[in-house]
């Protein structure tokens, strides 16, 4: 049987991931670190004997069901996920995938080779995990989180939404066996073997730190006077300096792509909608035929979105990409936010925002940039707003790219590293 191991289980994406796991065939270890809170996660699905999971249903309510533990098991011991893994997906924020790394590889990773999924990866890990780990480990790097999710309560996860599709890239050198077992486990993952679609793709770069770090006084008084934020509404949708303060930093995104001869979607310069729009076209007529044979619907998106899944597109691309917000040519970021429903419901604003997507996006991405000679002042910005509200932080895990040389980046961006080692 196939053994999956989840790292940080007790995170709200590692329960997200958990929940669904479970209820495959398939053998599932969750690992939790041994703090209070992964203590306390442990306990409670131990005890219940399963997770609650709580999915949005008509009119806004939440519908709650039970899936049971079975055969599966969580715990706290790093040995056994080493051990007894097939794949191990880790579902922590990226800032700390240094130090997960290094402890997996003191469990013995290594010389087991077990290929790694980072549920998402941001902007420009990999090279410095080889560095933990050996160059062409094979890890395979999510764009995105798979899910919408909040985990609010322990023993509980809150899927506010399963994303249609999402791009991987598989980086390093993989077994042909490994390969079929990520796309068995996420179907709806489209993978390609260029770095750049991920790393330059990190849309959490901007979705987060700019709309945090922009409204962060409103934010505070928001949460002094104890009422909820809408992070997409009030701080996007309602917001259209902070909306195209991101639209600035985002076309710098597109503008690192296409400086690596990457197709691009949605760059001031050339915005290829018509391409866009002939891609997607099609799909939706295809869609609209087949719409209760879900396994067909997933092959149907991986056949006409293989162009796409090479590609790096804009925000507003990329909303209609995971959450089927239509592309209007032309709609600025803060219109096609206010068209989008999965961010009207508690979209809260999340320290992570800025813990996470600082360090691990708007840093790596100003310094390719920085390489590639692109002017880089909305980022600028975005930073000396992060130093003014967080005086004291360490930089220990910011990816600044300082100790890699610009051939060696561009390289990897392109997929340069990437083997089938059968």
């Amino acid at each position: 049987m196939l053994k999956i191991g989840i790292h940080s289980v007790s995170s709200q994406s590692g329960s997200a991931t958990f929940a669904d796991l479970i209820k495959k065939k398939i053998q599932v270890y969750g690992y939790a670190r041994k703090s209070s809170h992964g203590q306390a996660f442990v306990n409670a699905i131990n005890t219940q004997g399963g997770i609650y999971v709580e999915t949005p249903r008509a009119k806004g309510e939440a519908g709650s069901k039970f899936i049971p533990l079975k055969h599966h098991t969580v715990g706290h011991s790093i040995k056994k996920l080493v051990n007894e893994s097939d794949i191990i997906i880790i579902t922590h924020p990226s800032q700390y995938l240094k130090e997960t790394i290094t402890q997996l590889n003191n469990a013995g990773i290594r010389e087991r080779k077990v290929p790694i999924i980072l549920s998402p990866s941001r902007t420009f890990i990999v090279p410095y995990l080889w560095r933990i780990l050996g160059e062409g480990y094979p890890f395979v790097c999510f764009s995105t989180c798979p899910y919408s999710c909040k985990a609010n309560q322990v023993g509980r996860v809150f899927i506010k939404r399963r994303k249609r599709n999402w791009m991987g890239s598989l980086e390093g050198h993989f077994k042909s066996e490994s390969i079929k077992i990520v796309k068995k486990l996420y179907p709806q993952a489209i993978c390609n073997h260029v770095p750049a679609t991920t790393s330059i793709g990190n849309i959490g770069a901007i979705f987060h730190p700019g709309p945090y770090l922009l409204n962060f006084e409103a934010i505070q008084v928001a949460h002094a006077k104890n009422n909820v934020y809408s992070f997409y509404m009030e701080g996007i949708a309602n917001n259209k300096a902070v909306a195209q303060h991101m639209e600035d930093i985002d076309q710098i995104r597109l503008q690192i792509a296409a400086r690596l001869k990457l197709q691009v979607f949605g760059l001031h310069e050339n915005p290829n909608e018509e391409r866009w729009g002939e891609i997607l076209g099609v799909l939706r007529n295809k869609e609209k035929k087949v719409t209760d044979d879900l396994a067909e619907l997933r092959q149907l998106r991986q056949h006409y979105l293989i162009e796409i899944n090479e590609a790096v597109m804009s925000a507003q691309h990329w909303l209609d990409y995971t959450y089927g917000v239509e592309r209007i040519p032309g709609e600025s970021l803060d219109q096609t936010i206010a068209r989008t429903s999965t961010y009207k419901k508690r979209s809260r604003p999340q320290n992570r925002y800025v813990e996470e997507d600082i360090p691990t996006g708007i840093v790596p991405l100003r310094a390719i940039a920085k390489r590639l000679g692109l002017k880089t002042d909305p980022m600028d910005r975005i930073l000396a707003l992060h130093k003014k509200y967080y005086k004291r932080f360490s930089k220990k895990d910011w990816r600044d790219l300082e100790s890699f040389d610009t051939e060696y980046i561009t390289d990897y961006l392109q997929g340069k590293f990437f083997q089938i080692i059968d």
